[in-house]
């Protein structure tokens, strides 16, 4: 997995906790922008709709106005002196309302005209009927071309609103959210790591622990034996070696097997001491008893081969507790035979 899939983040648990809120409110954002796009898209197409009619509106209104216009021309009127002559303030102007839709600001036009018009004395010396149709016809072609111009203006901003929203919700589901998704399970599967680290490092703990324990044990059990008994004691070779039978990472642990495989165990160590009893007595010697810990078959056997095999032996800095046993115990029978 590359650095751009995945965010730059310590995997911790409050980094886990963190990500999952953030997945769970980039979800909930573009639910939001969904309902939102879908809204300003509803606006937008009846707004299409209305400028449509609007449009076609203004094209008669503007051909009415503008036919009156050439028939006032027709009649004699004569319009240019008269806008020249004047110098009042107008008697139309723009107002702006500002409206919100689905939070999207929008400006809206509306033409605000006097009844009066500007010119009331023109046409008087003739058509001056038809010159106030110019006025009116004129007047509403204004309007009618505010209101399309504002429909026109909103459609716009309407329009770069819903295209920048869809881009806003394609960022989200196709980049930020999975992103997010990565780094969290990114952040989960490191943590799962250092959960197994730190479980096998506590068995690792446990196991030194208890080998240091036999080895002192061993120790202690051959530190007054005779040399004889000694001798006994490393021939057979019980003095105990932990080594895990199965590999705990694993193996299940089944309990009811290792109890069969202790009772096993202690029959089989029963009918081995009858029998060097018997023979014992056999040969008319007195049999030394000898007392050892409970061992497995598989430990045994590693003990022999690391014994017979020393280029098996670990490799590593510190020396082994049951090679430290060994040494220990052969260096205690010499001193023994020597006095």
């Amino acid at each position: 997995m590359s650095n751009k899939d995945i965010l730059p983040i310590y995997p911790s648990r409050a980094n886990s906790v963190l990500m999952k809120l953030r997945v769970q409110a980039g979800q909930r954002g573009i639910s939001l922008l969904k309902r939102k796009r879908d809204a300003i898209d509803l606006k937008l197409r009846e707004l299409r709709r209305s400028m449509h009619a609007k449009e076609n509106q203004v094209d008669d209104q503007m051909r009415a106005a503008i036919f009156s216009l050439a028939k006032a021309n027709l009649l004699g009127t004569d319009f240019k002196p008269v806008i020249v002559a004047d110098n009042k303030r107008a008697t139309a102007v723009l107002r702006k309302t500002q409206q919100k839709i689905v939070g999207v600001p929008l400006n809206y036009f509306e033409l605000e005209a006097e009844e009066r018009g500007a010119f009331p004395l023109a046409g008087l010396s003739c058509g001056g009927v038809q010159v106030q149709k110019v006025r009116t016809l004129y007047l509403a072609a204004l309007k009618d071309l505010v209101a399309y111009c504002s429909l026109d203006y909103m459609v716009r901003m309407l329009a770069a609103a819903s295209r920048q929203t869809n881009m806003r919700v394609n960022a989200l589901e196709h980049v930020v959210i999975p992103q997010l998704v990565r780094t969290y399970n990114y952040i989960c599967a490191e943590l799962e790591e250092f959960e197994r680290e730190d479980f096998y490092r506590l068995k690792r703990s446990q196991a030194k622990q208890l080998e240091a324990k036999i080895a002192f044990t061993e120790l202690i059990k051959t530190k007054n034996m005779t040399p004889e008994e000694l001798e006994i004691y490393l021939k057979k070779g019980v003095y105990v070696h932990p080594v895990a039978d199965t590999h705990f990472d694993l193996d299940d642990f089944d309990a009811e097997a290792v109890r069969d495989r202790q009772r096993q165990a202690r029959l089989e160590r029963h009918e081995r001491r009858q029998r060097e009893r018997q023979e014992a007595e056999n040969r008319g010697e007195t049999l030394v008893s000898t007392f050892s810990s409970f061992v497995t078959t598989h430990s045994i056997v590693n003990f022999l081969q690391r014994i017979s095999h020393p280029q098996h032996r670990d490799s590593e800095g510190h020396s082994n507790s049951v090679d430290k046993t060994e040494r220990l115990l052969r260096s205690s029978l010499r001193q023994k035979r020597a006095e």
